[in-house]
């Protein structure tokens, strides 16, 4: 029996960042999306956990989104520009 499938949660504050990002990167922004539903569709938590212990982190090729996962909900609370990061979470 697989993975039962994850609700997916927006935070005004993502939803906000993946907008202004889409802006000048419409694809990465598209596949950001879509890495979540997949992963929210599955079941499967493809992230890593980041050096504060509570978010978890999904890079994509160019943007990373920071989430949190409960285990029946992925609630994502931040969009980045994965190139401008100094270091990885």
């Amino acid at each position: 029996m697989g993975r039962q499938p994850r609700g997916l949660l927006w935070e005004p504050r993502a939803l906000d960042a993946l907008g202004q990002l889409a802006e000048y990167m419409p694809a990465a922004a598209r596949d950001a999306l879509e890495a979540m539903e997949r992963m929210a569709s599955t079941g499967f938590n493809y992230g890593r956990l980041t050096r504060k212990g509570v978010l978890w982190y999904l890079p994509t090729p160019k943007l990373g989104l920071f989430y949190t996962d409960d285990g029946r909900m992925l609630i994502v609370v931040d969009v980045v520009d994965a190139r401008r990061l100094r270091q990885l979470p």
